[in-house]
């Protein structure tokens, strides 16, 4: 009797439903908590699936799953379809704003304090050299890790390669908009399958949705005049959060085309400091967006571009959700959406060489690489720890006369 009083009492707890204050208050302690969108994803399921027994392991793998097949934060794709799947859509509202609210408040705070001693230390311009090289050594890690488990058939490795000369070669948003949607497309028109069809029946609201996205992706790959760029960055941050797919790292290149445009005043230092601020604040690596933010417009700025950004991939997630089974069983998109991952893994290794052209190529750089390299590959060590030795060294290294 008393073996099956905890399986009883799990039962009972995951048929009780959860108050919306007990889903924020937990989503936001586990995003608090975790740095990366890897682990919130592992930390939610340690709480709902192991612990509090809400969702099967099935269930949740299907959370995690539908999670990289739309554009925005990976992690917080998951949070999202936890509330959805708990208190429907007002819970997939609260769960977002609780897995975003930590690291906007951590992130709009370095803002915030940009000119103080502390952060302006950071922004010294050979610290910020250094951690430049430690943070493409970590994206540089990433895409040998996305590229081992997304990029495998031949179709896959030409898409990747085909499109690491196009971001390589052409500047513009309009370039990213068409690499994705002509890798997709590339993945339908490629599969083995023939003859199904994607029969998906959209309400009106559902209609309303989905013309707003289309809206809002032509705007962000328009090419807009600079007089104009100050003025319509946010609905086209809103539209680039919907092309964003293979997380944080991957959306360096569209966010520093949108972000270093003249009229904004963001500087490629300041771009390349939000960055490296990014891993020392919880959160998935987009919580760059409210730094960015206010560094435009203030706090109205940090809001706007966290809404913006996040938004539009929450609601995409929660529209994909209701359609989820279709999607799941048509054989061409998923082959579509295989071949637009390994697309994907292009804006890594091109986030890598922007950062290497940009950074002296000296000696100090080389062992900073190796360091960062043995830490974050062997050690798997946190790139915090990274950052903090590398500032170390170098505070001790000018305090010690050498430049």
């Amino acid at each position: 009797m008393a073996a099956g009083q905890p399986s009883s009492a799990a039962s009972a707890r995951s048929a009780e439903p959860e108050s919306l204050w007990t889903l924020f208050r937990v989503v936001f302690a586990l995003s608090a908590l975790s740095w990366g969108g890897l682990a919130l994803m592992a930390q939610l399921e340690l709480h709902y699936v192991e612990r509090e027994r809400r969702f099967t392991q099935a269930v949740y793998s299907d959370f995690v799953a539908l999670s990289w097949m739309v554009p925005g934060a990976v992690g917080c794709n998951v949070a999202v379809q936890v509330g959805y799947a708990l208190r429907g859509r007002i819970g997939a509202w609260i769960a977002g704003i609780a897995a975003v609210l930590p690291f906007f408040c951590t992130m709009t705070a370095f803002a915030t304090f940009y000119e103080a001693p502390f952060v302006r230390s950071l922004a010294a311009p050979g610290l910020i050299d250094h951690f430049a090289i430690v943070l493409a050594v970590l994206i540089g890690i990433t895409w040998y890790r996305q590229t081992r488990v997304l990029v495998n058939a031949p179709l896959e490795w030409a898409a990747a390669a085909i499109a690491c000369l196009v971001l390589l070669t052409i500047q513009g948003t309009a370039a990213f908009v068409l690499l994705l949607a002509g890798s997709f497309a590339t993945g339908w028109i490629a599969s083995p399958a023939r003859g199904a069809r994607l029969a998906i029946s959209l309400s009106r609201a559902d209609k309303a949705i989905v013309l707003t996205f289309v809206t809002l992706v032509a705007l962000f790959a328009a090419p807009v005049p600079s007089s104009y760029a100050a003025h319509l960055i946010w609905p086209r941050l809103a539209g680039a959060g919907v092309t964003l797919f293979g997380g944080g790292f991957s959306a360096l290149p569209v966010l520093k085309t949108l972000f270093e445009a003249p009229g904004l005043g963001i500087t490629a230092r300041e771009f390349t400091l939000a960055f490296t601020l990014s891993p020392v604040s919880p959160g998935p690596l987009l919580n760059v967006v409210p730094f960015l933010g206010y560094l435009v417009q203030g706090w109205i700025g940090a809001v706007a571009a966290t809404c913006a950004l996040f938004i539009p991939s929450g609601m995409l997630i929660v529209f994909a959700r209701r359609h989820l089974r279709r999607l799941e069983a048509h054989e061409r998109f998923e082959h579509g959406m295989r071949v637009l991952r390994a697309t994907t893994t292009a804006f890594l290794l091109t986030a890598v060489v922007r950062i290497a052209e940009r950074t002296p190529h000296e000696a100090p750089y080389l062992v900073t690489a190796v360091f960062a390299l043995v830490c974050l590959a062997r050690f798997k060590l946190p790139v915090y720890a990274v950052y903090a030795v590398v500032a170390l060294v170098f505070t001790a290294a000018h305090a010690l006369g050498y430049r």
